[in-house]
């Protein structure tokens, strides 16, 4: 238990300095573009590169809310019920989410691995590399997830044991 909350750590720090970069990235980009287009100058290939960092902080960014329980939840009925009911509801829901991030973690690396032909229209990246942060992204929601799953147990309270907020 200690050593997956480690590891759910780590993975939150590294979301967060990933997330931090991709952030800087875009707006640095998104800024000098704006600049540059008002001086009539610009380069073709920062709506694309925006876009792709946008989609990997989509997903590195959400593994982060997920560890800060920050997703939005419908937490009311739940923190309604005794103890042992909302521990078996909130079973259930951690047993849901696992099944889709698994599927998704699985096709979304099927898919990165398949694209490493192909290239970027204007960047000419293997896409391979773009498409790694969707699996990644649910990797390290997946861990978080497992971390707060085996809280279940343990938990006197509902709300620390909660996916939402």
């Amino acid at each position: 238990m200690k050593c997956l909350e480690s590891v759910s750590r780590a993975a939150e720090k590294i979301g967060v300095v990933l997330s931090f970069l991709i952030l800087l990235i875009v707006f640095s980009i998104v800024t000098l573009s704006v600049f540059l287009r008002i001086a009539g100058a610009t380069f073709s290939w920062s709506e694309e590169l925006s876009r792709w960092c946008l989609v990997s902080l989509t997903f590195i960014g959400g593994s982060v809310a997920l560890k800060r329980k920050l997703h939005v939840g419908m937490n009311l009925i739940v923190k309604s019920l005794p103890l042992k009911i909302s521990k078996l509801f909130l079973i259930i829901a951690h047993l849901v989410v696992f099944i889709f991030l698994l599927f998704s973690i699985y096709y979304s690396f099927a898919a990165a691995i398949s694209a490493k032909n192909m290239l970027g229209d204007i960047i000419q990246v293997p896409m391979l590399y773009v498409k790694l942060s969707l699996p990644l992204g649910m990797i390290m929601m997946l861990i978080h997830l497992l971390n707060n799953f085996f809280k279940i147990f343990q938990a006197k309270d509902t709300e620390s044991i909660l996916i939402g907020s």
